[in-house]
């Protein structure tokens, strides 16, 4: 039997939530921290948590998703971010500051396709060019 290391449980986790349905979610977590309490190992929570994040990383390609624009998503929109990164936590920020376009931050990754960002862009790029 392999030994219970926090990145073990957590690969474990992550391999029985991703072929359960949405509505199955809860009833396997509550399984698995009943379990954990039975083995005498809640306390190792906050390893396991963080296992658990890059266990799901790496069969994934992200865990969490946060798309910061001017406007609230569709519903289409969100359907593709969703099935871009299967299983993250997809949150969603409205900040009317921004002139237009998103920024999108995965996991530690930011991607600033904002008009500002795009025109912070073009200013360096001219900026280098010029003195280039």
């Amino acid at each position: 039997m392999a030994k219970l290391t926090p990145k073990f449980i957590a690969q474990t986790l992550v391999n029985h939530a991703s072929v359960v349905s949405k509505a199955e979610l809860p009833k396997l977590m509550k399984e698995f921290v009943v379990d954990l309490n039975a083995r005498g190992l809640i306390h190792r929570w906050r390893d396991i948590e963080r296992e658990i994040h890059g266990a799901w990383r790496r069969k994934f390609g992200a865990a969490n998703v946060t798309v910061v624009s001017t406007h609230p998503m569709t519903r289409s929109l969100m359907n593709q971010v969703e099935a871009i990164a299967p299983g993250a936590e997809v949150t969603e920020r409205i900040d009317e500051r921004l002139m237009g376009g998103a920024i999108i931050r995965v996991d530690d990754r930011r991607i600033d396709g904002s008009v500002a960002g795009m025109l912070q862009r073009l200013k360096q790029n001219l900026d280098r060019a010029a003195n280039g």
